[in-house]
């Protein structure tokens, strides 16, 4: 029952990522390779600092 479970038994334990200087197309290829819509952007020490989603690259046109 999806209902009854927490974030934590579903979540991914080791997303796909990319970083801030990745370019938009690179992202797009990864998220079409793996079959997702979101990635989080992480810095050098893989902290994650935020996320790009699918929406957001068709907002700005890269898709």
């Amino acid at each position: 029952d999806i209902f009854g479970k927490r974030a934590g038994e579903i979540m991914i334990r080791r997303p796909k990522t990319v970083t801030a200087d990745t370019l938009a197309a690179k992202a797009v290829e990864i998220m079409e390779r793996h079959s997702i819509t979101a990635l989080p952007v992480v810095d050098k020490k893989n902290n994650v600092e935020g996320i790009i989603h699918l929406h957001d690259l068709l907002k700005t046109g890269v898709v």
